[in-house]
């Protein structure tokens, strides 16, 4: 949707860089027709941008752990669970494919930040205690 392509895919990836230093390895993934298929209860928020609503940064409570089915572009149906970065990725991904954005999950304005604020506020602060 966000592309003009009415299909279900996105593309997911992961790896440590400045703004998610903690980030884990995951090399560059075609999920295609993805779906939840459990969750926990448990929802934790962290800090998400997009490209959707650029300059804005919004601390979202996403599900901690996500059983998930996918394919690839080779066709192969993969179940696997993902937890904390990685879920809360593709669910993020996901809701891309609802017409869902960030600022929607949301629990209040006061999660949303300007982007250059935020990365002042926290970015800064948290390099600074590594």
């Amino acid at each position: 949707p966000q592309v003009g392509i009415s299909e279900r895919f996105f593309i997911m990836s992961s790896h440590p860089n400045e703004r998610y230093p903690y980030a884990p390895e995951m090399p560059i993934t075609a999920i295609i027709n993805p779906e939840i298929l459990s969750y926990s209860e448990e929802t934790q928020k962290g800090w998400e941008g997009c490209l959707s609503v650029p300059a804005l940064r919004g601390n979202v409570p996403r599900h901690k752990w996500i059983n998930v089915r996918y394919f690839t572009e080779d066709n192969d149906c993969v179940e696997t669970e993902f937890d904390d970065f990685l879920a809360r990725i593709f669910q993020h991904e996901l809701d891309h494919l609802d017409g869902v954005l960030f600022t929607d999950r949301l629990d209040s304005m006061r999660d949303l930040m300007n982007e250059k604020e935020w990365y002042r506020q926290i970015i800064a602060h948290e390099n600074k205690d590594t």
